[in-house]
């Protein structure tokens, strides 16, 4: 049997989502999210929390950003992340038929690709910069 995960459960929308715990830096309420100019679509904005400038991505569809952030890091950067609703925190199962998700009260919670969150803000500036 493969080994328990620690981490935080998030819900966006109706789906259940999972953030683990070597990526989550902090939760805290949201600060005022100042919107940038000329900034790509996925990116709400920037915020200071902490004495810390973070990009803040909404992992809803809506571009929400009331509520909290959820501090981030992926390959040493910051990122904030707002748009859905904190569950839980805590040790879970793995769930047996999805790779990377864990279990919670018999739903699976598949991990939230953080890479890909990435990945759409350099897409997006790059398009931006060569008028994409």
């Amino acid at each position: 049997m493969a080994a328990k995960r620690g981490g935080v459960v998030i819900r966006d929308g109706e789906t259940l989502r999972f953030l683990p715990a070597s990526a989550v830096v902090r939760i805290v309420p949201c600060p005022p999210v100042s919107r940038v100019p000329g900034a790509p679509k996925p990116l709400v904005g920037i915020a200071h929390t902490e004495g810390e400038v973070v990009p803040v991505v909404s992992v809803d569809a809506k571009g929400t950003s009331a509520g909290v952030l959820i501090v981030c890091r992926y390959l040493g950067e910051p990122v904030g992340l707002v748009g859905c609703e904190v569950l839980a925190s805590g040790v879970y199962d793995p769930y047996p038929d999805a790779e990377g998700a864990v279990m919670v009260d018999g739903v699976a919670a598949r991990t939230l690709d953080l890479g890909a969150t990435f990945a759409s803000l350099q897409g997006a500036r790059w398009a931006l910069r060569f008028g994409g």
